[in-house]
């Protein structure tokens, strides 16, 4: 197994580029997105060429990602990790922020509206944020690291790319989750997903009275409580 990040997804892609691997649903906007591991992909390289280059990320920096739970913060981890720099759950050298402008970033502030498909604003944002879906899109599919990251490299804040694999349990299952992926417990769970072969239907606002049929309707494995 690759105890680096990209390298490890790179390898969940080829196994079933196709089948499911994220399910997103807002129960307030009535969203519903399901992403195979190749679309998935094709947005974490997108992501990362913006964040190297418009914003100038570099190996050793930091994201914060000030998401809710949320698809777009699972391609944020996977493109700050592809980018060879690392999550931070304080002050990052960048950041991602909702439309509610929660966190700033010490150089770069990005802004996702959350809309479907990663949309842009429909108002002018503050000055000194970027928006993030009037610029990805502009992005190739495919993303070669000038400095890729190597196993002893930060992953998130104290952990290696190594030690984040070696401690993930891998998660064989599809599971049903309401937790947001991008802190310490959340990213340990994507990483076992991902190196285990399963897939994640990640509920926002998950309306309890549906749970039961959700379960039946994603043929979901198990719910992970929290």
């Amino acid at each position: 197994m690759s105890r680096v990040l990209p390298e490890l997804f790179a390898a969940a892609v080829r196994r079933d580029g196709a089948g499911p691997f994220l399910t997103y649903y807002d129960d307030a906007s009535g969203e519903r997105i399901e992403l195979s591991a190749l679309t998935t992909a094709n947005w974490v390289a997108k992501t990362a060429n913006l964040l190297v280059d418009e914003y100038d990320l570099e190996s050793g920096e930091t994201v914060a990602i000030g998401l809710p739970p949320h698809w777009l913060g699972v391609v944020w981890a996977l493109s700050t990790w592809s980018a060879g720099a690392s999550l931070t759950s304080g002050t990052g050298t960048l950041a991602i922020t909702g439309p509610d402008f929660g966190i700033r970033g010490s150089r770069v502030t990005v802004a996702s509206a959350l809309l479907p498909l990663g949309g842009r604003f429909r108002e002018p944002l503050p000055d000194g944020i970027r928006d993030y879906g009037a610029e990805v899109y502009n992005h190739p599919d495919v993303f070669v690291p000038f400095d890729p990251p190597v196993p002893t490299s930060p992953a998130y804040e104290d952990l290696t790319h190594d030690d984040l694999i070696g401690t993930a349990e891998p998660v064989t299952d599809r599971i049903l989750v309401t937790r947001d992926l991008t802190t310490r417990d959340g990213v340990s769970l994507l990483v076992g997903v991902i190196s285990g072969g399963g897939s994640i239907v990640l509920c926002r606002n998950l309306d309890a009275a549906k749970l039961e049929r959700r379960v039946a309707d994603e043929k979901v494995d198990r719910v992970v409580e929290g």
